[in-house]
C-alpha cells in the first residue's frame, strides 16, 4: 500500500521529468493507493463478496447502491486493509443472477468491459462465482439490455 501523499509526489516528479502534464483529478475519490512492485502474466484468483444474499438485489433488474462488499483473494496480505474502506463505500451497481463468462458470451461484450464476479454468503465458497456485478457507468450500460439473461419478461436485465 502506498499513502496519497507519497503517490501525489511521486505524480508530480513524474509530470517534472516527462515534461507532460498529468491531471491529478481522477485520483481525487481514490479509496487506496498500490504501488506495483512486480507483474505475472497470470491472473489472481479474486472476486467481490457481498455478506448477505444477493438474489433479491439480482432480482430487482435495476443499478441500485450497495454497502458492505468486499473482495475475496486468497494470498493477499491487503486484502484486509482493502476491505476496511471498501465495506464502508456506498458503490452504485448492476448485479446480475449469471457468472461473468455467461454475461460476456451472451451480451457479446468486449474483454475490457468492467464486469467483475460476486459471490453472497451462501457461494462465497464456490469455484465460480453465481453472480456479477458492474460498477459505476457500465451499471448504467447494463441496464438496456432485453430479457436475454433470466429477467422476467416486460423488464430489463
Amino acid at each position: 500500500m502506498w499513502s496519497k501523499s507519497a503517490f501525489l509526489d511521486t505524480l508530480k516528479e513524474t509530470a517534472e521529468h516527462t515534461g507532460q502534464p498529468i491531471a491529478k483529478g481522477r485520483f481525487k475519490h481514490s479509496l487506496g493507493f498500490m504501488k506495483l512492485r512486480g507483474y505475472r502474466e497470470e491472473r489472481l484468483n479474486w472476486k467481490f463478496t457481498y455478506p448477505g444474499n444477493l438474489q433479491h438485489i439480482a432480482d430487482a433488474y435495476r443499478v441500485q447502491t450497495s454497502l458492505g462488499l468486499q473482495i475475496w483473494q486468497p494470498d493477499n496480505p491487503w486484502a484486509s486493509v482493502i476491505n476496511q474502506r471498501l465495506k464502508k463505500q456506498a458503490l452504485v451497481c448492476y448485479v446480475l443472477r449469471k457468472s461473468v463468462r455467461e454475461v460476456r458470451l451472451r451480451l457479446q461484450l468486449p474483454m475490457h468491459f468492467q464486469i467483475y464476479p460476486i459471490s453472497d454468503a451462501n457461494s462465497v465458497h464456490d469455484t465460480n462465482a453465481p453472480y456479477s456485478v458492474a460498477f459505476g457507468q457500465p451499471a448504467l450500460l447494463m441496464t438496456p439490455w432485453p430479457t436475454g439473461l433470466g429477467a422476467k419478461e416486460g423488464r430489463y436485465g
